[in-house]
């Protein structure tokens, strides 16, 4: 299969996805969501590929959704709620996160450069996080007036607890790399050039490994560690999409563009 913002290759039972978009970041718009959910499928009906590497090209991983989009919708269609939009998105992304976490198969993030928001979401998803040293977590949602989605409220309240998750997305907050690591969001930090073949090396570890076994216990860590996340990420896509007709959401979309600080007190 061709695809237009992914890459994808195999080797030795492992497959690598790249989300290649590096001009936007790896930015997330509906036709990415698409190829790479389509590449997990194709991971799950192929027995040769026992593991699976998430990666990114370029300086980010992912910068979460593609606010560009926003931006063109609201500048053609100026009098409608960009909801829809975000809605087109969301319904796109949110069942990307859930086929990550049902593969019965392990996936190794390499997280190559930042992720934001909805990338960072994605991130967390996978089941073992190897980062290069430039990586960081970006809870970017606040700056634009939207709530937080991609599984995001779930991952962080489970790994950091309530205060610590409360306080990174409601300041907009970013972690770096060494950050992330010592509260568990990564699992490992190596030096960028080394990330990939640490990855393999990872990955070429858990293919050979009883791959029946390590569905099955991926299906009850899912069950002990994020319980319904089907749910939550209904209960997100709601939160951002009521965000979405908010005058707020107007001006941080508009101040954003503008390289200013919005000013949410006056909307």
């Amino acid at each position: 299969m061709t695809y237009e913002t992914i890459r994808f290759g195999k080797k030795e039972h492992v497959a690598t996805i790249t989300m290649n978009r590096p001009k936007a970041l790896n930015a997330l718009n509906v036709t990415l969501c698409h190829e790479l959910l389509e590449a997990l499928k194709t991971c799950e009906r192929d027995d040769d590929i026992r593991a699976v590497i998430l990666t990114g090209a370029g300086k980010a991983f992912c910068a979460g959704g593609d606010i560009r989009l926003i931006k063109a919708f609201l500048e053609d269609h100026p009098s409608e709620n960009p909801g829809k939009i975000i809605d087109e998105i969301v319904s796109a992304f949110h069942p990307l996160i859930l086929a990550v976490r049902k593969l019965k198969k392990p996936v190794v993030g390499a997280i190559n450069g930042f992720c934001s928001g909805g990338g960072a979401g994605l991130a967390q998803a996978c089941d073992i996080l190897i980062a290069a040293e430039s990586a960081a977590i970006h809870m970017s949602y606040v700056y634009i007036g939207e709530a937080v989605d991609g599984g995001n409220s779930l991952f962080l309240t489970q790994r950091l607890g309530l205060h610590r998750a409360a306080e990174l997305i409601f300041t907009g907050g970013s972690l770096d790399a060494k950050e992330a690591f010592g509260l568990g969001l990564f699992n490992r930090v190596v030096p960028a050039e080394d990330l990939q073949m640490e990855a393999e090396k990872l990955a070429q570890r858990l293919a050979s490994g009883p791959l029946f076994a390590l569905g099955r216990a991926k299906e009850v860590l899912n069950q002990a560690a994020l319980g319904d996340l089907e749910a939550q990420l209904e209960k997100e896509k709601g939160a951002v999409i009521a965000c979405a007709g908010s005058p707020e959401f107007k001006e941080g979309i508009t101040a954003f563009f503008e390289k200013r600080k919005p000013d949410f007190v006056k909307t």
